[in-house]
């Protein structure tokens, strides 16, 4: 039973994040009301672990980008592949993004 619990919480915030990517997006290019109307019964924490959980995946994806633009990486290899070839070479930072399990994170 712990185990669907889990699951349906993951799910919700993971709706919520897209609820409020989506009512971010609406609000920042003219469409204000209906970008609110799709967060206004939104309760307080839950939109708060929304945020955060955007700003996590935002850090995250400036990260990987930067390690492309550093290690100069072909459009075609994974970022997988590049943290990999950055660890071996020495990169700390991709060593401890690829121990936190930084590429298990889905969004």
């Amino acid at each position: 039973m712990f185990g669907k619990v889990r699951i349906k919480f993951k799910v919700k915030v993971i709706d919520n994040a897209c609820l409020v990517a989506r009512a971010t997006h609406l609000m920042t290019h003219g469409k204000f009301t209906e970008g609110y109307n799709l967060i206004e019964d939104m309760q307080g924490s839950e939109f708060l672990t929304a945020l955060r959980m955007l700003a996590e995946h935002e850090v995250m994806v400036k990260k990987f980008s930067d390690f492309r633009e550093r290690y100069k990486a072909e459009d075609s290899e994974s970022i997988a592949a590049l943290l990999t070839r950055a660890a071996e070479g020495g990169d700390e930072e991709a060593i401890s993004l690829l121990a936190a399990g930084a590429l298990e994170r889905r969004l």
